[in-house]
């Protein structure tokens, strides 16, 4: 499956903040995604994108980049091609076409913003 195939939209939200996990979570419901997996740990989020056959449409991680396994699961996203909502650090496309870094505080705008310019919002 292309992990951008819109029929099947399901994201993976990685993050241990429960309102930025919830408000994501709504957010991505609100535009007609499926209600997205959430992993709270870093380490069961690899053992997941490890494990799984079928790649997510997106991945939002919400770790710190500084996590030695944030690397780990950046790096299974590109070699799925998964597009991956970065919110840690600057607000700057990490990977183009692929990632996009968003800073914290974050808006419904910015993340409209984030996913058009993945391709999974329509411009």
């Amino acid at each position: 499956m292309n992990p951008r195939d819109i029929s099947h939209r399901t994201a993976l939200i990685i993050g241990s903040h429960e309102i930025e996990v919830a408000d994501v979570a709504d957010y991505l419901v609100s535009n007609g995604w499926q209600d997205p997996v959430i992993v709270t740990s870093p380490d069961d989020a690899l053992a997941l994108l490890e494990a799984r056959t079928t790649p997510f449409a997106l991945v939002v991680v919400m770790i710190a980049g500084s996590d030695p396994v944030a690397a780990a699961i950046m790096r299974i996203c590109k070699d799925e091609g998964c597009p991956v909502v970065v919110v840690d650090g600057a607000r700057a496309t990490v990977r183009a076409g692929q990632a996009v870094a968003l800073s914290r505080p974050f808006t419904d705008t910015d993340l409209d913003q984030a996913l058009r310019s993945l391709g999974l919002l329509p411009c």
